[in-house]
Parts: C-alpha cells; structure tokens; sequence
C-alpha cells in the first residue's frame, strides 16, 4: 500500500535565454540607433560643408547613377573628386591609335556650371532679386504723391530679359517737351529717385527710346525720330546718373524711332512715346556681351533690310 501511495514527482527546469535582465539583445537595439544616430550627423556635417556644385553633384547621382558612371570624355566615375581620388582616363582600354588627340583628359569643375539644374537655380535667384526690386520700386511710387502721374504712366514687370520699368507719354504727362529729348522736371524727378534704388543690385540696364509715328519735322531727313528716340533715351541714362547711380552700369543706350509701337493700330498714339528701362538680368547680358564681341571680330552688321532707308538707330 504504502509503494502504490507514492507519485512521482517531476521537477521541469526552463533554461532562460540571454541572462533574464542581464541578457544583450538591447544592445543590438541601441547599436542601430547610435548607428542611425551618427549617420544623421554625418548627413548634417556633409550638408554643411559641401559647396552648391558638390551638392548639385550628389544630386545628380543619385538621380542617374549610369550618367555618372559612364561619364565618357575624361569623366570620373565617383561623386566627388576630392583631390586624392584617382580620375578614370578616357577611353580607358581603347587603342590609342583610335583616340582624337583633342579629347580633354579631365573634366574641369567649371564644367559642372553648365548643368541644366544650377543654371535654374541661378534663374531663379535672379527671378527673386528682380521681384525685389520691382516691389521697392512700387514702393517708391506709392508712399509719394508727386509720383501719382507715374503709377500711371508706368508699367513694372518682370520679363524674361529682367525688369522691365516702362513709362509712357500721355497728353497731359509728357515725359519730354514736344519735339525734344529735355526731359520734364516730374520725370527728371522719378529717374533720381529711381537712381537709388537701382544701385543696389549690380545688374546692368539697357535704355530703350521710343517715338510715334508722326514725321518729325520739316528738316530733310537731318533730324528725324531715330535721332530723337536716341537722344531720349540718353537723357534718362543722364538722369539716373544725376541721381547715383554708376555710369558704367550701362549696357545698351537703344534709339527705335518708331519701329516698335506700343500700339500697333494706332501708331500716332502720344503712349508710343516711351522709355523703357530694362535692368538685364545675367542670361540677358550675356548675350548682348557676346553678341557685342561676335560683332566686333566678325565685323557682322545688322541687316539692311531691318530698317527703312536712311533710318539708322543710333547705339551710344
């Protein structure tokens, strides 16, 4: 009785993995974060103390790493060159015999310049500065009443050669005195106040002088609106010098006579009578820079058949 009275007893021992609290599986968790941690900084730092073309660079990797890759023409496979990293050669593996002796080997940073993105980066800084300068100029015109004619008479607006300031002629505002390039007091007035304004950016102004289609006088042909549009022109040139700003900002001093009306049906209109002061903005300039030097070492001269006989707009 006493043997069949007995039960067996069963101890179940459950082995705990990792050391119970002392275990490490939290290091793992903690290791990825300062991990993570430090590559957040290391993305901080580089951010830092890249330059605007490094970036544009990294950028364009990681949009297309094959045109990197495969820069061809003496390009480097890598993201950045900084120095100590070998360049790959053109035509690497090519017989020499096969290769253009004019192929650059390396490609220059400045090269990077041309790249579509930091040529938008620059239009649109650009952009930005002239809508800046068109609120000052706004401005201007709105905190003095003598400049009521000119919220008129004026037409701002940023275009796709800059900031175009247009101030027409109107019958009981004219610019200059009938038949001269003397300019009014009032409009002297504005272009000093102007003056300021503009000196503050350092893009170059090109001045256009527009007249309408009435003859100008009775004098053969000596004196006639090109000459007129021309002299205008320059007078408002004159006048924001008089008021501060550099006479070397100038780029263009333009003459149209009344080729260009504002008004096409009506080419009589006094409102065809204008100037228009362009402040360029740096795509703007250089074309006319390198139209200005193609002219001068081709000796390239404007169509014949652009203006009418014996009409010429003068350039100062």
């Amino acid at each position: 009785m006493l043997e069949k009275s007995e039960q067996t007893i069963v101890i179940k021992r459950v082995k705990k993995g990792g050391g119970g609290h002392h275990g490490g599986s939290w290091k793992i968790a903690f290791a990825d974060f300062a991990l993570a941690l430090m590559a957040f900084f290391l993305v901080l730092w580089l951010i830092e103390s890249t330059t605007d073309l490094e970036k544009m660079v990294i950028a364009g990797y990681f949009s297309d790493p094959r045109s990197l890759a495969s820069t061809g023409d003496g390009g480097t496979p890598y993201v950045l060159d900084m120095g100590g990293t070998p360049l790959m050669l053109p035509n690497q593996g090519m017989n020499p015999a096969v290769v253009r002796d004019d192929e650059e080997p390396y490609v220059e940073a400045s090269n990077e310049l041309e790249n579509l993105e930091m040529i938008e980066m620059a239009r649109l800084r650009q952009v930005e500065m002239l809508e800046s300068l068109k609120g000052q100029v706004e401005n201007l015109v709105a905190g003095n009443q003598a400049f009521e004619w000119f919220d008129e008479s004026a037409t701002v607006e940023v275009t796709e050669d800059g900031l175009s300031i247009q101030i027409v002629d109107r019958e009981n505002r004219p610019l200059f005195a009938l038949g001269s390039s003397e300019m009014m007091p009032y409009a002297r007035q504005v272009l000093w106040s102007m003056a300021s304004i503009l000196e503050e950016v350092p893009n170059k102004i090109s001045i256009y002088g527009h007249t309408d289609s009435v003859p100008f006088g009775d004098n053969g042909g000596q004196y006639t609106n090109w000459e007129l549009s021309s002299d205008r022109a320059n007078s408002a040139r004159r006048a924001l010098v008089e008021g501060g700003l550099d006479y070397e900002r100038f780029a263009q001093i333009i003459g149209m006579g009344s080729s260009l009306p504002l008004y096409e049906d009506a080419p009589e209109d006094p409102a065809n009578r204008r100037i228009v002061i362009m402040v360029l903005n740096e795509l703007a300039e250089q074309r006319i820079q390198e139209g200005t030097r193609d002219s001068e070492l081709n000796g390239v001269a404007p169509p014949e058949d652009v203006l009418p006989d014996g009409d010429v707009p003068e350039i100062f």
